[in-house]
C-alpha cells in the first residue's frame, strides 16, 4: 500500500481554498455557540461551488500524477491497532520512557475511572438541573465528544481510559490470566459497537431527553458498563476491542490522528505522520465498515436535526405514518441504512470500473478513507460544545466560588462558522488523498485511475456540498 504526499499544485489549492472560505458565508447555524444569524458578501452557490470544485479538481489532479511515496508498512499498519505488539519506532520520533509513559497512562486510568463513579454516583443523587450536575456536563461533552477529539488529535486513548476494561484487567491481574468463557466468534465482527453506536450516539445522545437527564445518564453509563464488562468476562479482551462502540469508535478517529505512537522495547515513541495514512489500511471486518458510514452519517444527523427542514420532514413522517417520537428513530435509521447503501453501491461502482471481482474487498479498503470527513465535521461541529461544558465542569466544581469560566467567550458566530468550513474543506481533502493512495492499488494506468476514483470523488463531493448546507441552515426554534 502506497501513501501520496501532499504535492506543491495541492498544497496550493488548499491554501486558496483555505482563504475563499474564510470571506465567504451564509446564513449560520452556530450549533453550541447561538443561533445569530448573519449574511455573507457572496451567496452561498459560490462558496458550495469552490468547495466542490476544490474536492473534485484534487481527486482529478491526483489522479493524473499518480504519485507514489512514503509506503505504508506492516508495523505502521500495527500501530493502527492499540492492542497490536510493539512496532519499530516511526521515523524522526522522540523516546518517552517506559516509566514515565507506564505512570501517565495509570495515572489516567485511575482518574477517568474515578470521575466516570462520580458521574453516575452524582447523577442519582445530585441536583437533576443538566447544568449543574458532574454526570450530564461530563457523560456527554467531556467524555463522548471530547475523548473523540483526543483520538482524533494523538491517537486512541480509549483502550487506557475505558472504565469497564479498567474493572476487567484488575478481575485478571487477581485471576492471574486472561478472563474468557469462550472465544469471541468471527461473525460477530464490529456488529455489536454498530448497535453501540447507533443506540447510544445516534439516538440516546441526539433524539431523547437523555444528555438534559442526570439521572437518566447515569442509568445509560451504568448499563452500558455492565453489559460490556459482562462480554468481556464471556469472551475476554478481544469484547472490548471489537463490540464497544466507544472503542471502535475511538480506534476509527485516531487513525486521523496526526502523531503516532508506539510501544518499542523499553520506551513510547512518538513521531509525527501524515492525516491521511492510517487512512489507506483496509478495514477489518465489514461491520467496521458500517460503523465508519454510520459515523459519518451520524455526526451530520446532529447538525441536520436543528434545521427547519428537518423540523418539516420529521412532522410529515408522524402524519403519514401515525408515529409519535418514534418518527424521529425511524428517519435516523433510514438515513444510516441510506449511506450505507450509497457507500456499497460506489464500492460496486469502483469494482466495476477497475475489473476487479466483488465489491467486499473495495468496501474494506475505502471506507476508511471517510474517516477524515467524519473526523473533520465532528471537530467543527462539537469543540464549542466541548470547551463550553469543560469550563463550567471546571468552574463549578473544581472552584466554585470562582466567576464562572466561559474559554470561548471570544468565538464570535462568523468565526465559528468559517472555521467549520474550512475543517469540513480540509478533512475532504485529506479524504481524497487517502482516496487516491487506496485507487492507486486498484488502476493499473492513469487513465484507469481516473476512471475508478470517480466514484468515490463524487461521493465527497456530494457530501462536501451536504455538509456546507447543513451547517449554513438557521437553528430551529
Amino acid at each position: 500500500m502506497t501513501v501520496t504526499g501532499c504535492r506543491p499544485p495541492l498544497r496550493r489549492v488548499v491554501f486558496g481554498v483555505a482563504l475563499a472560505v474564510l470571506s465567504t458565508s451564509g446564513t449560520a447555524s452556530a450549533h453550541q455557540v447561538g443561533g445569530t444569524r448573519f449574511e455573507a458578501p457572496i451567496p452561498l452557490w459560490l462558496l458550495f461551488g469552490a468547495a466542490a470544485a476544490t474536492v473534485g479538481g484534487t481527486a482529478v489532479l491526483l489522479a493524473l500524477t499518480r504519485s507514489r511515496s512514503a509506503s505504508l508498512d506492516a508495523d505502521a499498519a500495527a500501530s493502527l491497532d492499540a492492542d497490536s505488539a510493539a512496532a519499530s519506532a516511526p521515523p524522526r520520533s522522540v523516546r518517552i520512557p517506559a516509566p514515565i509513559g507506564d505512570a501517565v497512562a495509570a495515572v489516567a486510568r485511575v482518574g477517568f475511572f474515578a470521575v466516570v463513579a462520580l458521574a453516575v454516583a452524582v447523577g442519582f443523587v445530585g441536583p437533576q438541573t443538566p447544568a449543574e450536575n458532574v454526570a450530564t456536563l461530563f457523560v456527554w461533552a467531556v467524555w463522548l465528544k471530547g475523548v473523540a477529539l483526543l483520538a482524533a488529535l494523538v491517537g486512541d486513548p480509549w483502550p487506557t481510559l475505558s472504565p469497564w476494561r479498567t474493572v476487567y484487567e484488575a478481575l485478571a491481574r487477581i485471576e492471574g490470566a486472561e478472563i474468557a468463557l469462550a472465544s469471541y466468534p468471527e461473525r460477530l465482527g464490529e456488529w455489536p459497537a454498530l448497535v453501540g453506536l447507533l443506540a447510544w450516539v445516534g439516538i440516546a445522545e441526539n433524539l431523547t431527553v437523555l444528555p438534559r437527564s442526570p439521572v437518566g445518564t447515569a442509568v445509560l453509563v451504568l448499563g452500558y458498563a455492565v453489559a460490556m464488562l459482562a462480554g468481556g468476562l464471556a469472551f475476554g479482551r478481544t469484547w472490548f476491542r471489537r463490540a464497544d462502540a466507544l472503542a471502535v469508535l475511538y480506534r476509527l478517529f485516531g487513525r486521523v490522528a496526526p502523531l503516532d505512537v508506539r510501544s518499542v522495547d523499553d520506551a513510547y515513541a512518538v513521531g509525527l505522520r501524515p492525516p491521511w495514512r492510517g487512512c489507506t489500511v483496509p478495514a477489518r471486518s465489514l461491520g467496521a465498515v458500517a460503523v465508519t458510514v454510520a459515523a459519518v452519517y451520524t455526526v451530520s444527523f446532529d447538525a441536520f436535526t436543528r434545521t427547519p427542514e428537518y423540523r418539516s420532514i420529521l412532522f410529515s413522517l408522524r402524519g403519514a405514518t401515525g408515529l409519535g417520537p418514534q418518527a424521529s428513530v425511524l428517519l435516523y435509521l433510514l438515513g444510516v441504512a441510506l449511506f450505507v447503501g450509497a457507500f456499497v453501491g460506489v464500492a460496486a461502482l469502483t469494482v466495476r470500473a477497475a475489473g476487479s471481482p466483488g465489491w467486499r474487498p473495495a468496501a474494506l479498503a475505502f471506507a476508511p478513507t471517510l474517516l477524515p470527513i467524519a473526523v473533520a465535521y465532528e471537530i467543527g461541529h462539537n469543540y464549542p460544545f466541548v470547551v463550553r461544558n469543560a469550563g463550567q465542569l471546571v468552574g463549578g466544581y473544581v472552584s466554585p466560588a470562582a466567576a464562572p469560566i466561559a474559554p470561548l467567550s471570544w468565538l464570535s458566530v462568523q468565526w465559528f462558522w468559517a472555521s467549520q468550513v474550512l475543517l469540513i474543506v480540509a478533512g475532504h481533502l485529506v479524504a481524497v488523498v487517502a482516496a487516491h493512495a487506496v485507487v492507486v492499488e486498484y488502476a493499473p494506468s492513469e487513465r484507469s485511475a481516473l476512471r475508478v476514483h470517480a466514484p468515490l470523488a463524487a461521493l465527497m463531493v456530494g457530501y462536501t456540498v451536504v455538509s456546507l448546507w447543513t451547517i449554513s441552515r438557521p437553528v430551529a426554534a
